[in-house]
């Protein structure tokens, strides 16, 4: 007699597999400030067109998605994901490539491919409509995307990647967003995309933590790991509240309209507070617990998409109103 072959635990579905490797619900990043881009041409500018919006938006999506693989390729091949220990799911990359589920080249061939079809969309636009800074804003995304972690640069091993993540996920892709539709620049957007921006680098901030032995073991030093447990803290407060801050001050002085109703309306993302106290709090208690940190990483990404659709809506309802 022989012994049958052992069986092997079959993989998930094709599409939840590539769902997970591209990492799909972290697109909440990319849809709040190019939403909000659109948003403000619409109130501000009185411009808005529907196909050329949907353009950006995939465009800056699938950029998105080239920089969360770039980033699980370069960490699998740095060795740094393998340097996990922890089951936290907010942090450690998409760990498809340690589990074997899908092949490093298949995976780099499929980011680069996202990365070509985001540039070509902006391309596009910029040919089409005569938009030629949406160049210098895509190249900071591009450049961004890949050398995030990707050598020689390697931003995140330098330090300043959470700064760049901020930017990018902040200023560049609401002002990307913004002018495609206005085709011009406003102070507005760029105001409104700072608390959206700090509060992307709050995720990438928070889930830092549980990270922390496995970047330092590959030399991959985060602002979070050159500050410490106790100052890193201490900055996610500090960058939570600034974006509420910053908030109340933008409708206080009227930044958005000079009819003070429709300024004070976009306080309502005001109701997104009771996530970051919560984050707050978990993440005081629990910073050297990988699993117990959990629900301050979930608690700072349904804080950031809160903020960003009620700020939204606000600006939505301020147009409605002036109108």
């Amino acid at each position: 007699m022989t012994a049958s072959p052992a069986k092997t635990e079959p993989g998930p579905p094709f599409l939840v597999l590539w769902l997970k490797t591209m990492r799909v619900p972290f697109l909440q990043a990319t849809f709040v400030p190019v939403i909000l881009g659109g948003v403000l041409a619409l109130q501000l500018a009185h411009a808005f067109n529907w196909a050329t919006f949907l353009l950006t938006l995939l465009g800056a999506s699938l950029i998105h998605v080239a920089t969360n693989m770039f980033n699980d390729y370069f960490d699998f091949k740095s060795g740094n994901d393998l340097q996990v220990k922890h089951q936290n799911p907010f942090a450690g990359g998409g760990r498809v490539l340690t589990a074997g589920l899908v092949k490093p080249s298949t995976h780099l061939l499929v980011s680069s491919l996202c990365l070509l079809f985001g540039c070509l969309i902006g391309v596009y636009l910029i040919l089409v409509f005569s938009l030629p800074y949406l160049f210098l804003l895509g190249l900071i995304g591009v450049i961004s995307s890949y050398f995030y972690v990707g050598p020689p640069f390697r931003f995140a091993y330098r330090g300043i990647g959470e700064l760049i993540v901020g930017i990018n996920f902040g200023p560049v892709m609401t002002l990307g967003a913004y002018y495609v539709q206005a085709r011009s620049f406003a102070w507005e957007p760029l105001l409104a995309s700072i608390p959206v921006g700090l509060l992307v680098a709050a995720i990438l901030w928070i889930n830092e933590f549980p990270d922390m032995d496995a970047d330092n073991a590959v030399g991959k030093r985060t602002l979070v790991l050159r500050l410490g447990y106790s100052r890193s803290i201490r900055v996610y407060i500090g960058m939570v509240a600034t974006a509420y801050l910053l908030l109340i001050l933008y409708a206080v002085l009227a930044i958005f309209s000079l009819v003070p109703i429709t300024s004070s309306v976009s306080l309502i993302a005001l109701l997104s507070l009771p996530f970051a106290l919560k984050a707050v709090k978990v993440l005081r208690a629990n910073y050297k617990d990988p699993h117990a940190i959990i629900p301050a990483n979930a608690n700072t990404i349904f804080l950031h998409l809160t903020f960003g659709v009620l700020a939204i809506l606000g600006f939505t309802l301020g147009a409605i109103l002036v109108v």
